[in-house]
């Protein structure tokens, strides 16, 4: 196999990995032998296209629930003001409570790592520059 098509076949292995095939259900669909499957499945640039890969996906995933969060956060909060049920309106009321910490406790913790990432990468390049 040319080296071209390696590298074919392993973008087409870490796509199967990162939706969850086994290595080895993917080398039996192409014929090619599970052993080479799982060590290219072992390969850092394979494992890094599989992070990349489910990046995308979560990221697209995110995207379409972030259409439907205003929706649900108003829907929410008429049903706390409007609810004939009492134990509605104290779910719907506890609902927008918890939903709020957790949103501020991711959004401070990305924060976080973003300081924590943007550091990192300025001791990266000032010990390549020394």
């Amino acid at each position: 196999m040319s080296k071209r098509n390696n590298e074919t076949q392993k973008a087409s292995l870490a796509v199967s990995l990162a939706a969850g095939v086994p290595a080895g259900v993917w080398a039996k669909e192409r014929g090619i032998p599970a052993r080479t499957a799982y060590r290219w499945a072992r390969l850092p640039e394979v494992r890094a296209l599989v992070d990349r890969y489910r990046a995308r996906v979560i990221d697209r995933a995110i995207g379409q629930l972030t259409q439907h969060v205003i929706k649900a956060v108003e829907e929410i909060g008429r049903l706390s003001k409007e609810a004939e049920s009492e134990s509605v309106r104290l779910q719907a009321s506890r609902a927008v409570i918890v939903e709020l910490l957790a949103i501020t406790d991711y959004a401070r913790i990305e924060r976080r790592l973003a300081v924590v990432e943007r550091r990192l990468r300025q001791t990266e390049t000032r010990a390549l520059e020394s």
